[in-house]
């Protein structure tokens, strides 16, 4: 497999819907992200809407000035939305493979291009 560098250029103008959380398949499953103009990141949580500006620095993606919408759900779908933001507040490892995104953070979390 061809693992790409990423950055800006990269992934710019692509979507990728969450498939794998460290390895175990997670099903159907509403958590998304996508890259648009100027690095604006957009995608949804499990169950909220987020955005924000993207950044690649040094293979890490990391995401500023981040918004949401504000609906409640469930428990286990909040922690998992909260920890994806988190993630991505802090700044995460990425790596590019084939037709997959990976967030190399705690846990990992391998997303599909998404059409």
């Amino acid at each position: 497999m061809a693992t790409v560098k990423v950055g800006d250029t990269q992934l710019k103008y692509t979507k990728w819907q969450l498939t794998h959380i460290d390895g175990k398949l997670v099903g159907s499953n509403p958590v998304s992200i996508e890259f648009i103009e100027a690095m604006q990141v957009a995608g949804n949580g499990g169950c909220n809407r987020f955005f924000g500006e993207g950044v690649v620095s040094n293979s890490a993606l990391t995401v500023s000035h981040m918004g949401m919408t504000r609906k409640l759900c469930d428990e286990n779908t909040n922690q998992q939305e909260q920890m994806l933001l988190n993630m991505l507040k802090r700044g995460v490892p990425i790596l590019m493979i084939e037709n997959s995104l990976i967030l190399k953070g705690q846990p990992e979390l391998r997303f599909q291009v998404a059409g």
